[in-house]
């Protein structure tokens, strides 16, 4: 008996009650963290529920944060566990791999609503800039967790992770020249990025035959979306060295056509006409002031042409189409008004009589000489041959 207190002591300080007791401690230091991580996260997702980040990559995060959280505390108790050097090296290294592919996973999502945070202060700024600049980053960041989670795993390998880098320093050139296209593609994302060419939502043409409307800038390429609804690649290292032409640029846009009214309208109506048409693009809110035409510009083929020449301030096609409508009604009642009618395309057709020749009183006679010729050949079974030298004869007479 006088031997209990001290071996009662042993067992308390024993490595496997130690081991059960960091267990329940981690167990319930995990359920903490966890749960004020997710509330956290999980109110800020409720801002983003219209971006990218779903209920499925937030299950993901759950899961692998979770094993993060438990596996980054036993890798902090792990020395208090007396293991022996073999076990305590191969559950380190296990431990390693497990805490960082984890925490790879978690921090991937982390990015994302990162990434769709910014991303709706873009939409809501009025510079375009950052609509290029967000999706980059957090694809950066993306990169820089992989290559900092594939360091760590290297390092739980005992890699000489020094030596490696080194090594691919030596075959630095070797991979340049292999991924020539991958790394032009990279800096014409960086040019686009820096000069600013285009923004996401700008209507651009690419080379005279490329055209649409600008809807994502990756690191390899950029995507377009066409009138028709089918989807462009572009790569980036394109984009440096080609024409691009930005419609979404354009202070105003030019909008050129011809009115044809018909020959015979008065030239004092016609005059009238004009300057009415300069009133109302004068009087119009959506039209340039300084630089508008409308003058009587050619004589066509079925009617008097009138150049109507002017440009819009409007954001885009819709707003444009909008104005013009307008313009071109308050134009149809103006003529009303002056009774000017407008023409279209018109043909004559000029019909005259054919007169009938005269035949000659000698053609009838030789076809009768030709008939009765071609009797006298049937009769006496005469060939080819002699009868066009009497054909020839009688002619010739």
């Amino acid at each position: 008996m006088s031997n209990w207190p001290s071996q009662f002591n042993n067992f308390l300080h024993s490595s496997w009650v130690l081991i059960f007791a960091y267990i329940f401690c981690t167990v319930v230091a995990e359920r903490v963290l966890k749960f004020v991580i997710h509330r956290f996260i999980s109110s800020k997702m409720e801002k983003f529920s219209d971006q990218a980040v779903g209920q499925r990559p937030y299950n993901r995060f759950s899961k692998s944060s979770s094993l993060a959280i438990f596996s980054g505390l036993w890798l902090l108790g792990l020395p208090l566990a007396e293991l022996t050097p073999d076990m305590h090296e191969a559950l380190w290294r296990g431990l390693i791999i497990v805490f960082t592919i984890s925490t790879v996973i978690a921090s991937m999502f982390l990015v994302d609503l990162v990434s769709s945070y910014f991303k709706s202060l873009a939409e809501k700024s009025s510079n375009k800039f950052d609509d290029l600049l967000v999706p980059l980053v957090g694809k950066s960041a993306k990169v820089f967790v992989l290559s900092i989670g594939a360091i760590f795993i290297a390092q739980s390998f005992t890699l000489n992770v020094t030596n490696l880098i080194a090594g691919l320093g030596i075959g630095g050139l070797a991979f340049a020249l292999a991924a020539k296209d991958t790394l032009s593609n990279l800096f014409g994302s960086l040019t686009v990025l820096i000069d600013r060419p285009f923004h996401i939502g700008d209507w651009i043409v690419i080379g005279d035959k490329i055209e649409g409307i600008v809807e994502q800038v990756g690191f390899r390429s950029t995507r377009l979306r066409t009138f028709y609804d089918s989807l462009i690649t572009v790569p980036n290292n394109n984009l440096t060295n080609i024409q691009i032409d930005n419609y979404g640029r354009r202070r105003y846009r030019r909008y050129s056509t011809k009115l044809t009214i018909q020959y015979g309208t008065e030239p004092e109506v016609i005059e009238t006409f004009c300057e009415g048409i300069r009133q109302l693009i004068s009087n119009h809110p959506k039209t340039r002031k300084d630089y508008f035409h409308v003058y009587l510009n050619d004589l066509g083929s079925s009617a008097y042409e009138i150049l109507l020449y002017l440009f819009w301030e409007a954001p885009d096609w819709p707003s444009e189409l909008h104005e013009r409508h307008h313009l071109l009604i308050d134009v149809i009642r103006l003529a009303k008004q002056l009774h000017v009618n407008f023409a279209f395309p018109t043909q004559t057709l000029h019909l005259f009589q054919e007169t009938k020749e005269v035949v000659p009183a000698f053609t009838s006679s030789i076809h009768e000489k030709a008939v009765q010729l071609g009797k006298e050949l049937s009769l006496n079974n005469v060939g080819l041959t002699g009868p066009r030298s009497s054909q020839e004869q009688i002619f010739s007479k």
